[in-house]
């Protein structure tokens, strides 16, 4: 028997993997588009009618009315380890499974943050900048040697730990915190765990990798920013609410901190396009249109580095989450439950 699947936010990169591989008890159909309320209703009545499982990805919204327009749905499987975009509640009523990737671009998303860290440390976007125009100053770009700070780990999970690997290869000290300890990194790789507090006031750079649920919403808000360093760097690849956006501002501003590494952002749902705001301005509320402000204001500072939610983004990570996301399919079409979340 074959299973029809819609797969959104189909993007260039994924083609390699689809290509490669035989799909032959699957009927695949390709969407570069997102999956929400808008897009639904272009779909066929054929195939609300007849799919039985979905893949999407985080620039997706599944809610209620989105879900009521499939029939036949068994499974979710989103291409992220995070599932806000998803009505869980509704898809647990109507039976419906869903399913994450656990291990989501660990490798990928703790080099990226290593990236961001010495693009920061080492001033290397103003240096090259500057070079393109023609300007030359050495006194603008003294950095600092990994070796010699303490960076901070919140959230010692799967990526978490990997940074922590990381960080003890450039000799660095490293404090961690997390409500279940690892102890395994801590004997293979010098990590001590605090408290919040001890490793907030404590640490040269701070790393988030928390999960990006209700819980650790504004973790990080101006309470936070003002035991910090003044020297201390703050790095967020993880979730798109842990820290609060005007706090951050304001903590720039007043150079509580040295700088921030933002790939993940309040608002970053909304494409900060003209286009894309002109056509959903009078959706957008005034508190997420606030976010989206001074999140423009924040990448446009020197000391700050803002990139598109693409830490996960090199072709092994891909092709690595999509093959994760069919096993856990073919294994809920099985009756198993690998990667389900409700």
């Amino acid at each position: 028997m074959t299973v029809k699947i819609l797969i959104f936010d189909y993007k260039d990169s994924e083609k390699m993997f689809f290509n490669k591989n035989n799909f032959e008890n699957f009927d695949l159909n390709f969407f570069e588009e997102s999956l929400n309320e808008n897009s639904v209703n272009n779909l066929p009545e054929e195939i609300l009618e007849t799919t039985e499982v979905i893949s999407v990805f985080v620039s997706s919204f599944i809610n209620k009315n989105v879900l009521e327009k499939f029939k036949k749905l068994k499974i979710i499987a989103t291409r992220s380890t995070g599932f806000k975009h998803i009505d869980v509640k509704t898809c647990c009523e109507r039976h419906i499974k869903v399913l994450n990737v656990e291990e989501f671009g660990k490798n990928a998303v703790a080099q990226y943050t290593f990236g961001l860290i010495i693009s920061l440390l080492r001033k290397i976007p103003i240096a090259h900048s500057d070079l393109k125009q023609f300007r030359f100053n050495n006194n603008d770009y003294i950095g600092r040697d990994l070796n010699e700070l303490t960076i901070g780990v919140m959230g010692t999970g799967y990526t978490g730990a990997e940074v922590c690997r990381l960080a003890n290869a450039f000799n660095m000290r490293i404090l961690a915190y997390d409500t279940n300890e690892n102890e395994a990194i801590v004997k293979n790789y010098n990590v001590k765990y605090t408290s919040k507090d001890e490793l907030i006031k404590n640490s040269n750079i701070i790393t988030l990798h928390l999960p990006n649920e209700e819980c650790n919403k504004n973790i990080i808000t101006r309470k936070e920013f003002a035991d910090m360093k003044a020297d201390t760097y703050i790095i967020n690849t993880s979730g798109n609410n842990l820290i609060n956006t005007e706090d951050l501002y304001s903590a720039l501003v007043k150079k509580n901190i040295a700088g921030a590494a933002l790939d993940v952002s309040e608002g970053e749902e909304i494409m900060l396009t003209a286009k894309q705001l002109t056509t959903q301005i009078k959706k957008i509320s005034q508190e997420l249109l606030a976010k989206l402000i001074f999140t423009r204001m924040i990448a446009q500072m020197p000391n700050v580095i803002v990139t598109s939610h693409v830490a996960y983004n090199t072709q092994d990570s891909i092709n690595n989450i999509l093959q994760t996301t069919f096993n856990s399919i073919q294994d809920c079409l099985q009756g198993k439950h690998t990667n389900q979340i409700n």
